[in-house]
């Protein structure tokens, strides 16, 4: 297909579609703009009240890490006028999940060998039902999806001598944005002691003193009592049915179907839990028995898979004790599900030979399916995407400009959630 002198291929297409849906997904959002939360109360406040060297090395403790990209993101904001600066914020975090796609669909990688495989993990980055609305375009989530194209830059395949600065500037920013990308330092190394390429020894280098940096605000945040109480909690059996729900079971059928299946089945916890336990025993079983026979012919595919389940197992053990209170869904659940779903997208291409393969396609199918519904259309957290009777930023700041001790008005309004900027 051609346009002009400009040529359109298949990659060209795909990436113009995945445009397409991010901005069918929140029209209000990328034409209007809002604040969400801590993005706009504390972030772009700090900006506003405090200034640039406040701002760019400030750290919420009460979290435990440094949000590098929130802070220059509330300090982009600033930089204009307070009509448009909802929207600069918003359009920052889109970003990351444009360097998401453009490094799957346009860059070499061991885990995308082909044009299929590009459009099949991009539907499931894009489409997977903990994608949430709680995450999608603001600077304070855009750390998963940092985390994200941290992944996808592990798995590129790198030139011998080569340097990427823009990769080490990504992972720089990601890692020092959240724990979520330290998380991944081990692979890291895995991947560096098996390649030995230049770049993979500088990736490692730059996401082990980051996630160093990191750890020391955790500590600190701890001894010092100044950490959210909520946060670094013993696991208990209703913390791991919660996990379940939200994310080995809603991974794939999304919360619609859980939730019709749950009530048709009216079972009590402990029996799901059961049922689950039986059901993942005999997967893993099958799975060991299968790569003990054929993982050495898998020289590639034995790394994604050991990266894979690394993150999949680390990143849960992460969310289990360090989510804030007794709930692992919504932004919790977001890169868990992503590794899940990685992981079984891996399996059906390594197990080309195997009748395993059909069902696997057929749970990517229905994850994919029952995502692309809630993408659009999740009938709890709407208000996190469209506008309904949501407060008038126009208005807010007219407010604002009269009585300087004006709160204004941000979302999730149906939370009544506020800011201050004096």
């Amino acid at each position: 297909m051609k346009f002009g002198n400009f040529k359109f291929t298949a990659k060209e297409i795909l990436f113009f579609l995945l445009l397409i849906a991010i901005v069918y997904r929140s029209p209000y959002i990328l034409f209007h703009g809002r604040f969400s939360a801590e993005e706009g109360s504390l972030y772009f406040a700090n900006a506003y009240k405090e200034g640039f060297l406040y701002s760019i090395f400030f750290i919420d403790f009460s979290s435990g890490y440094f949000n590098l990209w929130a802070n220059i993101s509330g300090i982009i904001a600033n930089l204009f006028s307070l009509k448009l600066s909802p929207l600069i914020s918003n359009y920052l975090a889109l970003i990351p999940i444009l360097l998401i796609f453009h490094t799957l669909i346009y860059k070499s990688s061991y885990l995308t060998d082909n044009l299929n495989n590009k459009i099949i993990l991009s539907l499931i980055i894009l489409f997977s039902p903990n994608n949430v609305p709680e995450v999608w375009l603001n600077s304070i989530n855009a750390q998963i999806f940092l985390c994200i194209l941290t992944f996808l830059i592990l798995c590129k395949k790198n030139g011998k001598n080569n340097i990427s600065f823009f990769d080490l500037v990504v992972i720089l920013f990601s890692a020092l944005s959240g724990i979520y990308t330290c998380i991944l330092t081990p692979i890291f190394f895995y991947k560096l002691s098996i390649y030995k390429t230049i770049q993979d020894k500088y990736n490692f280098v730059t996401i082990l003193s980051c996630t160093f940096i990191q750890f020391i605000f955790v500590l600190y945040s701890k001894f010092n009592n100044i950490l959210n109480v909520k946060k670094l909690h013993p696991i208990d059996f209703e913390l791991i049915i919660n996990y379940l729900y939200n994310i080995p079971v809603k991974s794939f059928l999304g919360r619609e179907l859980t939730h019709f299946f749950y009530n048709l089945i009216d079972l009590n916890s402990e029996y799901i839990f059961l049922l689950l336990c039986v059901i993942l025993t005999i997967i893993v079983i099958y799975f060991f028995y299968f790569f003990k026979k054929n993982i050495n012919t898998y020289f590639e595919n034995k790394f994604l898979l050991y990266s894979l389940l690394y993150a999949f197992i680390a990143t849960s053990l992460l969310v289990l004790v360090g989510a804030a209170g007794e709930y692992t869904g919504g932004r919790y659940a977001v890169l868990p599900s992503f590794y899940l779903l990685s992981t079984v997208y891996l399996l059906s291409k390594i197990m080309n030979k195997s009748r395993l393969r059909s069902i696997l396609y057929v749970f990517l199918a229905i994850s994919i399916t029952s995502g692309f519904y809630d993408f659009k259309n999740n009938n709890k957290y709407k208000e996190f995407l469209i506008c309904i009777n949501c407060p008038n930023w126009e208005n807010e700041i007219n407010k604002f400009e009269k009585d300087n001790n004006y709160k204004l008005k941000i979302w999730p309004y149906t939370n009544n959630k506020s800011m201050k900027l004096n």
